[in-house]
């Protein structure tokens, strides 16, 4: 049984965000598109929610699973990730990415780049 404390319904510019427990760990899987108009009305309140969440916790993931995303998003994920990290050394990211899709790949090589010491894997879903 998975209890939610997050759940973000994904709309046309902004994606799903969800929250689950996996054993003792926190997953937050944010997945879709993300063009919001304004990124901040979108991502500060998520910010301030995965915070609340992680904060604490021994073992938490962030998992993207994006198909799109502008370049304010790409900021702002960022931002997600280094602030969650700050408050979680262990915390691992995984970039997942649908096979062939490699502007989204490249975007996560560049986060791994710039996000030193983050526990980064970049991983290709394959559809059929």
């Amino acid at each position: 049984m998975s209890s939610e404390t997050l759940y973000i319904e994904a709309q046309e510019d902004t994606p799903m965000v969800k929250h689950e427990m996996e054993g003792s760990s926190n997953v937050i899987t944010i997945a879709g598109v993300s063009m919001p108009e304004n990124t901040l009305d979108f991502y500060l309140p998520l910010l301030q929610q995965i915070d609340l969440v992680c904060t604490g916790a021994k073992k938490n993931k962030l998992v993207f699973h994006l198909d799109y995303m502008n370049s304010m998003s790409n900021k702002q994920v960022l931002k997600l990730i280094s602030s969650t990290f700050k408050n979680d050394p262990e915390l691992k990211v995984i970039w997942k990415y649908s096979n062939g899709d490699q502007l989204i790949k490249m975007k996560g090589e560049e986060m791994r780049s710039i996000l030193d010491g983050v526990d980064f894997s970049i991983e290709e879903v394959v559809t059929l």
